[in-house]
Order: C-alpha cells, then sequence, then structure tokens
C-alpha cells in the first residue's frame, strides 16, 4: 500500500487546536497520539518515528529545509511518547543527529530554536529508558538554548522549567540530592509564573508536592510531609476528575501517607494493624477507569503509582486483598513494558516486595508462603540484574531480597542445609548491599544530603550485622557495622584522594575539574572563609563511574577487614577495637570485639538497650556546664517523661546514666580482655545508635568494700566513629620528630563573653607553647584560624570558646570565633586537609557531639580528625569553667612535661581529678591554684565530659 502524505506543519497546528480545547484529560493526550499516527497513515507510534525520520533523511542535509525540519521532528517527538516511550528514546544516536542538524542549519532566531530546544527536553523527562549520561546531554542542549536568549526574555520560562525538571529525573536516577533540591527551589520560583496556563500550573503544583514530600521523607521531617500530602489532597480535589494527573497526584499521596505512618511508628510489627485514613487510595475500580482512555505510557505509569501506594497501604493495614490487587496491576503494568525500560526495575521491585508482604504471618496460608517468597526472590534477582548497581533503587532492591532470603531460611527451619544457604545468601547480598550504598553517599555534594543518604544504609547495616552475628559469621558481622558507619566522615576522607586517583589512572581533566569544584574560594582579611560544598553530584557521579572496576574501588567501598583493623590496633598500641550493638526488640544487645591478633569475639550483654531510661532521664535533663550561650541539651533533646527526677538534676541523672553504663557494659566487657602486664588495656570504642551519647569511660564500676570505680581508672579509653576512620589516622605519619617542638595556636575567648577561657589559653600558652601563637578578642577570627591550619606543620591547636551544635542545619555544629563561625563542614565539604596536624583540643561546649545522627559521629572533633589531625580532644557537654581549665592544664602538663600521648594525657588529667588529694604541679599559674582544692572528685560532670579520638 503506497504511504500517504502529510503536512507536518499541520499536523503540529491541529495538535495545538487539540491542547487548546482541553489538553488536560486522558482522553485528549490519546486523541494528540492517535491524530498524529493517522496523519502520518501509521499504526503505532513507532512506526510514526521511523517514518518522519526517514523522509527527513532524503533531504539534502546541511540546509535550511533539513534544520527546520529536525526542530520540527524533534518538537513533534514527546507526543508520540505519550503512545511509546522506547520507539523514540530507544534511538538515541537518531535525537543527537537530529538535534544537531537543527541546532546549527535550523532559523537562527533565538526563540525558534528555544522553544524546539524546550519542547525536545520533554522527551527526557519522558524518557522512561533514560540514561544519566543522556539526561546531562539533553540539560546541556537547554543551557545553552538559555544562553542565546537575552535576561529576562519570556521564553526562558519553559526551558527553565523542562531543566529543573531534567535534574529531578537525573536526581532519581542517580541519586544526587543537590540536584533535587535545587530542581525543588526552581520549580517553586516558577510555579506562578504566567508562562502556563491555570492547568499546567495545576499539573505543576502537583509534581511539586510529590517531590517535597519525598525530601521531607527521606529527611524524616514529619511535620513537613503531613504539611506536603495535604498540598497533594488539595491539588487532587481541584482537577477534574478526568485530569490526565489526578490520578497520578492521590497515588501519591497514598505513597507519602504510608511514608508518614512509619516515620511515625505506626507499624504492625510493633502496635498492630492501623485503621487506614479516609480515601488512602483509589479503588480499583476507578484506577481501571481512568486509565483505559490514555495513551500506552500513560497507562503504564498510572498502573505502577496505584499498585506502589496499594502495596505500602497494605503494609500498614495487613490488607492481603490490597496486595493481591496490586500484583494485579503491576502484572499489567509490565506487560506494556520494554525489557530496557527504565521502570522495568522499579515494578519487578515492587512486584518482589508484594510477594514477600503476602508470605508474611497473616497473609497467604502457611502452605502457599514458600512459593509466594520464591515467587518475590525470583522478581527482586530479575529486578538487581535490569538496574545495577549505579540504579538508583539497587539498595532498595537488594534489601528486600536479602530479607527475603532470611525470611525462607527461618521458615525452613527443618531442612538445616536449605535454611543455611537462605541464610548464607541473606549476609551475602545484604553485605553487598550495604558496601555498594556507600557508593550513595559519596555521589552526594553536601553534608546534610550525604548524612541523610547514609542514615538509610546504617540501619540496614545494623540488620544484617544482627543476622550475622546469630549465624556465628562474627567477620562478616564487623564489615557489615563498619560498612554502615560514618559514612559522611568516609565520604569527606576520600575527597581528598580523589585527584591523586584519577591522575593514576590517566584522567587529569576530571582530577582538575574536581580540585577546582572542591576548592574554597581565596580568603578575604576579615571575613570568615567561604564554604566550599564540594563537587557537584553531577561530577561526583562522572568520578564514580571513572574509579569503577579500577584498583580504586576497594578504598571507596570496602570496609576494612580484621586484619587491617589488628594492625591499625598494633600501631596505635591498643588491645581491642569495641563496637557496642544495642538490643533491638527480640535481639539482645552486644559488644563486637576485634583483637590485635585479628580474632573477633563476641561478648554478649543482654541490658544493652538503645533507649534504657537511665539515658532517656539524661536527654531529658542534660548536664549542668559552663554559663555562656550553649548551655543547651545533648543533641536529640526530648521532654522528659511525666514520671522521674525533676528537670535541672544533671548531676543525678549523669551519675545514674554512669551506673547503668558499668553495670550493662564496661563490667562484663573489662572481663573479657586480658589486663596487660603492668599496665591496664587499652580499648576503642565504636558506639551505635545512641549509645554514642554515652560517657563510656566515666562507667562505674562495682568495686571493693562498696567503693565505686570509673572505667577509665581500669582501662584507657578512646572512641572512633569507624574502623575505616582508625585506620586512616593510624597510618598517619607524625610531622614532628621525637622532642621536636609543636607549631601551636591557643585561641581563648573570642567572643569576649568567656573570661575563664580566656585565662585558661593564657595559663597554656605561657606554660607550654611561649613560642604559639596566641589569639583572643577581636584577633582569633575565622580566617586567621584557617590560615594558620594550611601553614602549620606538627601543629598543636587549642580552642578555648563556644561550641554549638544545631541538629539538620546547615552548618550543624561550629565554633564561635571573633566576627563568625568556622563550622564542622567547612573542614570536610571542601577537598583541602591539614596534612600535619598533630593535636586539636576543642576545650568548647559539645564539640564530640553529632549533628546529624549519632551512627554518622558528625561533630566537630570527627570533622578535625578527618580534616587531618591525627588526636582530637572533645567534649559531650558544656563543662564547668573551673573544671574545664583545669583539666586543660592538667592534659598540656602530662603531655610537654611527662611525654605522654593525647589519649594517655587526658587520661591522666581525669585520673588527677579523680583523686581527693591531688596536688599542683610545679609552675601552676597562680590564679589555677585556689581551684584545685574545689573539684569535687565524687561529680563527674567536671571531668567525664571529655573524650579521646585518634592516637
Amino acid at each position: 500500500m503506497p504511504e500517504i502524505t502529510y503536512d507536518l506543519d499541520a499536523v503540529m497546528g491541529e495538535v495545538r487546536q487539540v491542547w487548546r480545547r482541553g489538553g488536560d484529560g486522558g482522553a485528549d493526550l490519546g486523541r494528540v497520539t492517535a491524530l498524529v499516527c493517522e496523519r502520518l497513515g501509521c499504526a503505532t507510534a513507532g512506526e510514526a518515528y521511523d517514518r518522519l525520520y526517514r523522509d527527513w533523511l532524503a533531504l539534502p542535509r546541511g540546509t535550511l529545509l533539513s534544520g527546520t525540519r529536525a526542530g520540527q521532528i524533534l518538537a513533534v517527538l514527546p507526543m508520540l511518547q505519550l503512545d511509546q516511550a522506547s520507539a523514540v528514546s530507544g534511538r538515541r544516536e537518531r535525537l543527537d543527529e537530529l538535534a544537531r542538524e537543527q541546532r546549527e542549519h535550523g532559523p537562527r532566531d533565538a526563540g525558534w530554536q528555544a522553544t524546539v530546544t524546550g519542547i525536545h527536553g520533554m522527551t527526557g523527562l519522558r524518557d522512561s529508558v533514560g540514561r544519566p549520561a543522556d539526561l546531562e546531554a539533553d540539560l546541556a542542549r537547554i543551557e545553552e538554548s538559555m544562553a542565546m536568549l537575552p535576561p529576562g526574555d519570556p521564553a526562558q520560562l519553559p526551558l527553565k522549567a523542562v531543566h529543573a525538571g531534567l535534574r529531578a529525573h537525573l536526581a532519581q536516577l542517580g541519586g544526587g540530592e543537590d540536584d533535587f533540591d535545587s530542581a525543588i527551589e526552581d520549580m517553586g520560583r516558577l510555579l506562578d509564573s504566567p508562562a502556563f496556563s491555570a492547568p499546567e500550573r495545576l499539573s505543576l503544583a502537583g509534581q511539586l508536592a510529590s517531590f517535597r514530600a519525598r525530601r521531607a521523607a527521606l529527611r524524616r521531617d514529619g511535620a513537613a510531609l503531613a504539611a506536603h500530602i495535604a498540598e497533594l489532597d488539595e491539588v487532587a480535589a481541584r482537577m477534574a476528575p478526568d485530569h490526565v494527573d489526578r490520578l497520578a497526584v492521590r497515588s501519591n499521596a497514598g505513597i507519602m501517607r504510608a511514608q508518614l505512618a512509619v516515620l511515625r511508628g505506626d507499624r504492625p510489627d510493633r502496635s498492630g494493624p492501623q485503621a487506614p485514613p479516609p480515601d488512602a487510595v483509589p479503588p480499583i475500580e476507578e484506577v481501571r477507569r481512568q486509565i483505559a482512555v490514555l495513551p500506552r505510557e500513560g497507562r503504564v505509569d498510572r498502573l505502577g503509582e496505584a499498585a506502589i501506594a496499594r502495596t505500602g497501604h497494605a503494609a500498614l493495614v495487613r490488607d492481603t486483598a490490597r496486595i493481591a490487587e496490586a500484583v494485579e496491576l503491576l502484572d499489567e503494568a509490565m506487560e506494556l513494558l520494554e525489557p530496557d525500560d527504565e521502570r522495568w526495575a522499579r515494578y519487578a521491585l515492587s512486584l518482589g516486595t508484594a510477594h514477600v508482604m503476602l508470605a508474611a504471618p497473616g497473609g497467604v496460608p502457611p502452605a502457599e508462603r514458600s512459593d509466594a517468597l520464591d515467587q518475590g526472590i525470583g522478581w527482586l534477582r530479575h529486578a538487581r540484574r535490569a538496574g545495577g548497581p549505579e540504579h538508583a533503587l539497587w539498595h532498595n532492591i537488594t534489601q528486600v531480597l536479602a530479607r527475603a532470603y532470611r525470611a525462607r531460611g527461618d521458615a525452613r527451619r527443618l531442612d538445616r542445609r536449605a535454611a543455611r544457604l537462605d541464610h548464607e545468601e541473606a549476609r551475602r547480598v545484604g553485605l553487598e548491599g550495604v558496601r555498594i550504598s556507600a557508593r550513595s553517599v559519596l555521589l552526594q555534594s553536601g553534608t546534610a544530603h550525604a548524612a541523610a543518604t547514609g542514615r538509610l544504609t546504617g540501619e540496614q547495616a545494623h540488620e544484617v550485622a544482627r543476622w550475622c552475628l546469630a549465624d556465628g559469621a562474627y567477620e562478616e558481622a564487623v564489615e557489615a557495622l563498619d560498612s554502615g558507619r560514618g559514612l559522611v566522615l568516609h565520604a569527606a576522607a576520600v575527597a581528598a584522594t580523589v585527584p591523586e586517583m584519577l591522575a593514576s589512572l590517566g584522567r587529569h581533566d576530571l582530577a582538575e575539574k574536581w580540585r577546582t569544584a572542591g576548592a574554597a574560594p581565596e580568603p578575604v582579611a576579615g571575613l570568615p572563609p567561604a564554604a566550599a560544598t564540594g563537587p557537584s553530584s553531577r561530577l561526583r557521579r562522572r568520578v564514580l563511574a571513572a574509579l569503577t572496576d579500577s584498583p580504586h574501588q576497594e578504598r571507596l567501598l570496602k570496609a576494612p577487614s580484621p586484619a587491617e583493623i589488628a594492625a591499625a590496633l598494633r600501631a596505635l598500641d591498643a588491645d581491642a577495637l569495641v563496637y557496642l550493638l544495642p538490643a533491638e526488640e527480640r535481639e539482645p544487645g552486644a559488644a563486637v570485639v576485634v583483637a590485635p591478633d585479628a580474632s573477633v569475639r563476641l561478648v554478649r550483654l543482654p541490658e544493652l538497650e538503645a533507649h534504657p531510661p537511665a539515658l532517656a532521664e539524661y536527654r531529658a535533663t542534660g548536664a549542668p556546664g559552663r554559663a555562656g550561650r550553649d548551655v543547651g541539651r545533648p543533641a536529640g533533646y526530648v521532654a522528659p517523661p511525666a514520671a522521674g527526677p525533676p528537670p535541672g538534676d544533671g548531676r543525678a541523672a549523669l551519675e545514674r546514666l554512669c551506673d547503668w553504663a558499668g553495670r550493662t557494659v564496661m563490667e562484663p566487657l573489662l572481663r573479657q580482655v586480658p589486663r596487660r602486664f603492668g599496665g591496664v588495656p587499652s580499648l576503642v570504642l565504636v558506639p551505635l545508635a545512641e549509645l554514642g551519647m554515652v560517657p563510656w569511660h566515666a562507667a562505674r564500676l562495682a568495686g571493693r568494700r562498696g567503693r565505686r570505680r570509673y572505667a577509665c581508672q581500669e582501662a584507657r579509653v578512646s572512641y572512633v566513629p569507624s574502623a575505616r576512620l582508625l585506620c586512616e589516622v593510624a597510618a598517619r605519619p607524625a610531622a614532628t620528630g621525637p622532642g621536636a617542638a609543636r607549631q601551636a595556636l591557643v585561641v581563648g575567648n573570642p567572643t569576649h563573653d568567656l573570661p575563664h577561657a580566656g585565662e585558661e589559653a593564657r595559663a597554656v600558652h605561657a606554660a607550654f607553647h611561649p613560642d604559639g601563637l596566641l589569639l583572643g578578642p577581636g584577633e582569633a577570627t575565622p580566617a586567621a584560624v584557617a590560615d594558620w591550619l594550611r601553614r602549620q606543620r606538627g601543629g598543636l591547636l587549642h580552642l578555648a570558646c563556644h561550641g554549638v551544635v544545631r541538629p539538620g542545619e546547615r552548618h550543624s555544629a561550629y565554633l564561635e570565633l571573633s566576627g563568625g563561625r568556622f563550622a564542622a563542614e567547612e573542614l570536610t565539604e571542601g577537598t583541602a586537609r591539614y596534612g600535619g596536624l598533630d593535636l586539636v583540643l576543642l576545650a568548647a561546649c559539645r564539640t564530640g557531639v553529632s549533628g546529624h545522627g549519632y551512627d554518622e559521629a558528625y561533630s566537630l572533633a570527627t570533622a578535625f580528625l578527618v580534616a587531618g589531625a591525627r588526636s582530637v580532644v572533645g567534649s559531650l557537654w558544656p563543662v564547668p569553667d573551673e573544671a574545664t581549665s583545669l583539666l586543660m592544664y592538667m592534659t598540656h602538663h602530662y603531655m610537654s612535661r611527662e611525654g605522654r600521648s593525647p589519649g594517655q594525657a587526658l587520661r591522666g588529667a581525669q585520673l588527677w581529678m579523680l583523686d581527693d588529694r591531688r596536688e599542683a604541679p610545679p609552675g601552676m599559674p597562680a590564679h589555677l591554684l585556689p581551684r584545685v582544692g574545689r573539684i569535687d572528685a565524687a561529680d563527674p560532670t567536671g571531668w567525664a565530659g571529655f573524650t579521646h579520638l585518634g592516637r
């Protein structure tokens, strides 16, 4: 049959008329795609695209006609995508060829070029087989077109909208949360633009509310999530019943309701089935009715969204019927997908999850559970193969698959061999998932994004570690625990070595881009140092791709082995690295101990809870501390319980916490650690979850004749965020030889409201570092401290000032200096590091408290450790002024006069404080002498708040 002739200009005119008449209903979308195919005489969108491309090839190339026709084809492709996206997206080389012809030979009118580029950019938004590299190319073309238009030109607005949508899509595919946040901000600014019609603004509002809800869920901000769910409900109510996006908005609201319920703890395994909120998910009859009029691609998306909403809701209400409905909808969606479609992995994950949920108690009959698990595992294995480790959903797929293997092993208790094999596979897959999930943290630009992503990995790591311990696989438990610890710190440590890694692979171009992106602007005299947020996630994605399958991949992703940890312990002259893992539900608490001979053993601690009453009371009450601007509560403060001691009795709460710490952990642990000949054992602790708030070195132990002793009297106790960082610090050489003088900077009372801190600084400087630099009010600016850090070699930095922790804020922890702040993020987000920094003493409030979650252990103290320091002394609470000045003075005394290491010197100072018969050493300044006798040895508030990290 001969092909019919067509006029592409006339076809596009008819399409515009359809949009003007309506354009926001599902039937309108169907008419648009049918119209294009009919006018071209083609049965499918793929055939229509082939016809257009073939006719274009017949034109003379390099002419105005070929350039104009290429632009027209690019403009019509989004309409074809509505019916068959893979037919367009799967021929990427054609798209690139058409775009080059349009750009180089089409009309020179900037408005025409911008319009075509903007419409063509919509193919990336609807690209069901989207790949990050292709989306990057689309973004580059849009940026080029925007640059052609004068500033403020209204034609830029549609381009900006598509640009924001592409960045959001790229972030969801590639995992870069900075892209996602900036895209949301841009969409919010465009929402009220007159360039969009009322229906378009309504659709944009629904998309924006969905994106904001996703971000709130990732950040675990329940109040914001609830507000965005209300926005979704409002948008859905304003949409016409047949609006093409109404079903998607309602489905997204249902998905986010399930997220909010989990965030609030409304889980059936803890509190029983929950009553479903009204109109939680659209009835399946409504779903089928609305999708019937949609083009093929619209049907796929709506089927998947409705099914995922049902699955999440069913998890809360234990509704097997809803899960079965979700499986039906997903089966229909999968039949419409091509094998290389990006949504295939997403829907396979949902199908696998649904089958695993059916196998849970209360689902299918017991005789059918094994089949349901088999089906779930099958779908999840397919999803892993379709996605690959670089896929944004790979972590979720792996996590659910590991749990499915674990559940199947538990169900096969009577077949011991089958159960063992399933449990081994659960551990293997789970460990792989935790290990590779570190990649998602490395992708993030900015500490807050990395911390939110790392939190999910940490939770999975704890779960896998418990499986390993239950199976007696202790070495695997160490890998799991460390793979989920301090990932923000690990990413910051890795960032400094990326240029060298790239250079070794011959990628000098990327190495230079990384250095330039990670460098802070040159400091300006008198001003705080400018923020260096580090390379963007788009650059990080390129760098990770270059380093994948290289010799450096292990450095990026692998946690140290017990043998590597043992070597670090020997270098540090330590006797054990100890992970403290709290109990969870039916799993008891434990200490996982790695020894210098690389052996790993388990010490069961049945009373070790994550939220014991003593810790809850301490969190609610706090500890009395140094007067000043930040005498507040420990990070994570919650209101005190209705019953209990009166608020404000910080010392009593701290003492009860120390008693609990001794009874539940340190007494049984010290019984298992061999004592040194002529000395005490040296322990390096990694406390997990909220156990990081506990001063374990101040745990009170039962003594003879009723006398209590503290753990620091029986052992040397240091802390470290992770074994990764332990190994790094152990490998750092001393910048000065034995007996060599240190370069020193002593900062005291920079804000002019801490007179005792000024006295402390002057005393330390005069007695121990008279050749060093002393900076006080007006002098100790952030720029001055940063400049000294860049110049020092073998430096000692003593900071007696305000320390502030603001959990969740852009600067989560910072020091208040003269005229500005010196934030932890300034130390970690750029690529500069301070080689040779020997010791940092933070005589400031709460410098050892994490502002980004306990398992991240991200604080001022750990930030200095990552920035290059070999040793850091920080604090867990605002320690009283008199005690601080004495403790800091004695720490310097033991280092300078007796040659002790920083950890030994801090312990010596704390033991001196615990001695009722303490005496001032020769040379102690006169103003400190009266305080020596006033210190109450029975009060841990004055000395136990300081901790040692590093060498």
